[in-house]
């Protein structure tokens, strides 16, 4: 059962942000969509959490959720049609999308995890009405986009037990950050090199492992953003293809 420390109160100033059939500010009193919410906010409300961003965002309300059950993938079409939609809002115009998925039994191996990682993105792409199919994976400038948005897609899920920074809890977590987050909206320039490198730096610390070596910058000749989504539990660099496949490219 959720712990008793989560009140009407809090349950109520994040559910204002979940997202549902289309519908914002949608009830979730089911005992996995409260524990979901409980694992990842007590993650980032860790002093030593390295994305800062991620926290800073949380803390202001930037966030917004959707809680898919089991066998109904199809709600995550939904959630982020409408999620894009948002975005032109102007409240909700630096938002991300936390996508929290039910715990699954049979998930036990690090590979399935990543398997269904990209499974999910390949099936909203299928349900994209504009899909982008100009660049593949193999370009740096290649991101993962919906709805003509494009998207960095950060996969968590409790099958990392060395990097716990990507663990939020008992269930897949994917973390949808538009591209536009990473431009500094006061100077329209991309966020400086140093602040990621600190970042990468906290990650360090938090993993206590080295930061893995795929992880590198965007638009730089050598990056490949597809590789950064869902990271090997250790360093071992990915060296085969990309699992996604663009419509008609």
């Amino acid at each position: 059962m959720i712990s008793a420390a989560v009140s009407d109160t809090k349950v109520s100033e994040w559910t204002s942000r979940v997202l549902d059939q289309a519908v914002l500010g949608a009830s979730s009193k089911e005992d996995w969509k409260l524990r979901a919410y409980e694992h990842y906010k007590a993650k980032l409300n860790a002093a030593n959490y390295p994305c800062f961003f991620g926290q800073t965002a949380e803390l202001r309300g930037e966030m917004i959720y959707t809680l898919i059950p089991q066998d109904a993938l199809i709600n995550m079409v939904t959630s982020m049609r409408q999620f894009v939609h948002l975005l032109a809002v102007p409240e909700y115009a630096r938002c991300s999308l936390v996508a929290f998925f039910q715990p699954d039994q049979s998930l036990t191996s690090h590979s399935a995890f990543v398997d269904r990682f990209w499974q999910t993105l390949q099936f909203l792409h299928q349900h994209d009405s504009q899909p982008a199919i100009s660049r593949s994976p193999d370009d740096p400038l290649w991101e993962f986009s919906f709805e003509g948005c494009e998207m960095f897609a950060v996969g968590t899920s409790p099958t990392y037990t060395q990097r716990r920074s990507r663990n939020l809890g008992p269930g897949i977590v994917i973390i949808f950050q538009p591209r536009i987050l990473f431009i500094d909206p006061s100077t329209s320039a991309p966020i400086a090199a140093e602040v990621r490198q600190r970042i990468h730096k906290r990650m360090l610390a938090y993993d206590e492992i080295p930061v893995h070596p795929d992880i590198g910058f965007y638009g730089q000749a050598t990056n490949r953003e597809w590789k950064q989504y869902a990271l090997p539990d250790d360093n071992s660099p990915e060296t085969g293809h990309c699992p996604f496949h663009a419509r008609n490219l």
